[in-house]
Order: C-alpha cells, then structure tokens, then sequence
C-alpha cells in the first residue's frame, strides 16, 4: 500500500515542479534556425512504457504564421483517445494529458485541449505538443507534434 502512494507522490512531486506557468519561457530561436527537439526523458530512463494509439495534432498556431498581441490560443486535437484530469499510477493507453513545449521547455501540462499563451511582440517562437499517460510520463513510442516555429508582431 505504501509504494503506491509513494510512487503516485513522487510523481506529482516532479510534475509540479515540471510545470511552470503558462506564460512561454526560455530564449525565442533566432529567426529561420531550427529548434532541436530533445523530447527529454527523466535521467536513468522509465524501464517499460507502454504504447498508445492516440494521435496528437497541433492545429494553431500554424508553422509559420505570424501572431498579432500578447497571447496566443494553441489548440490541439487528439484522436483515439481522451485528456483527462485525472493522475494516476495505472497507465491506459487511450487516458493521458497534454505536455506543451515552448522554445524546447515544457511551459503547461493541460487538461484540455486549447490554452491561453502569453507571447512577447517581435519574437519568433518553436513550439510542439506531446500526448502523455496518465502519470505524466511518455508513451513508447512518444506522441509528438512536429515542431512549428510562429512569430508574434511588432507591437
């Protein structure tokens, strides 16, 4: 009983201090270089993760397209499967929660699937969204978006 509770703990532990705000971090990519996308696993690996048939698609911004104001609405879409508010332990394939990357940082773990994003004017931005399970861990193989670079207007 106790191990469970410990590992369910330590999990959101780390995924609370994963989670920043909504607000986009880090350094913007300089204009027209492509971002790495690192995918980072927490060190000393995972062991087994199972694999999922959820698709996840990033439907706005659009690579490429220029953004007007302080925000930006990222929305996703994910077939073959939920976004649940739910954490937990017990991992199903077709239950998990959405991880945003902002300039190779993961910026907010929803449980929806559209957010809110403040953006500063005259940057350009790398973004890319990853379909996770329910303990806030990746899928084998990873649920990843492209990366799509945007820019926000010059205030």
């Amino acid at each position: 009983m106790r191990r469970p509770l410990l590992v369910l703990l330590t999990v959101l532990l780390v995924c609370i201090t994963a989670c920043g705000s909504a607000t986009a971090a880090g350094d913007p990519t300089p204009s027209g270089t492509a971002a790495p996308t690192p995918y980072p696993t927490p060190v000393g690996g995972l062991g087994h993760r199972p694999s999922s048939p959820v698709k996840i698609t990033l439907l706005s911004p659009t690579n490429g397209e220029v953004v007007n104001g302080t925000s930006v609405l990222v929305k996703v879409s994910i077939t073959g499967g939920i976004v649940t508010p739910v954490l937990s332990a017990i991992v199903s394939p077709t239950k998990g929660h959405v991880h945003l990357y902002i300039n190779n940082q993961l910026i907010y773990m929803s449980y929806t699937l559209s957010q809110e994003i403040t953006v500063k004017s005259g940057l350009e931005y790398s973004m890319y969204a990853e379909y996770v399970a329910q303990d806030h861990f990746p899928f084998d193989p990873r649920d990843v978006t492209p990366t799509i670079f945007f820019t926000v207007a010059p205030a």
